[in-house]
């Protein structure tokens, strides 16, 4: 069943990636489009635990780092999605008595999308990305929160559903009552 979640997490990741930066870029505002990545790994972290929540991360965001038309240093987005996929994770694990509800996963995104933009920022000051602008980091964030919201109200209830159904039958008759 492992072999089987991981292989699933890499197909959601792959398809993200490949959405988001071929179709998704075309519909930017502000220079700012919806993070289908982020969803996807906030969707693995609340389904699965922090530790799939990093590890998606990581691998999430290096494939955004090296497909085209990447234009920065490799290993930012890396960074920001494992951080963001983290603590969506602990956010899973803080309420494991129960599901988390629409609100709580619209404020994960929001959290998510807050984390991993400023990492992304930070890094690239460090780095002295010229395309780093601090002066609209605001409403570049507000506007890649909105995109990400949206986006989440169908593509998380999709992956955790489907994540939920490959769960070894033990593990199945713990969450039945």
């Amino acid at each position: 069943m492992i072999a089987l979640r991981i292989g699933l997490a890499t197909l959601f990741l792959l398809v993200a990636v490949t959405v988001q930066t071929s179709v998704l870029s075309n519909i930017a505002v502000a220079g700012v489009t919806c993070d289908l990545t982020l969803i996807v790994v906030i969707a693995l972290a609340l389904s699965r635990g922090p530790e799939w929540g990093a590890i998606a991360g990581f691998a999430g965001g290096l494939l955004l780092d090296v497909v085209p038309p990447a234009d920065h240093t490799a290993g930012r987005w890396a960074l920001s999605l494992a951080v963001a996929g983290y603590v969506a994770g602990l956010i899973r694990r803080e309420t494991s008595s129960g599901p988390v509800g629409p609100l709580g996963v619209a404020l994960t995104v929001v959290l998510g999308t807050a984390i991993s933009f400023f990492l992304y920022s930070a890094t690239g000051s460090l780095l002295h990305d010229p395309s780093v602008d601090w002066g609209e980091f605001g409403v570049r964030l507000g506007i890649a929160a909105g995109y990400d919201v949206v986006g989440a109200i169908v593509v998380i209830p999709l992956v955790m559903w489907i994540m939920g159904r490959v769960q070894p039958a033990r593990e199945r008759r713990r969450v039945l009552p």
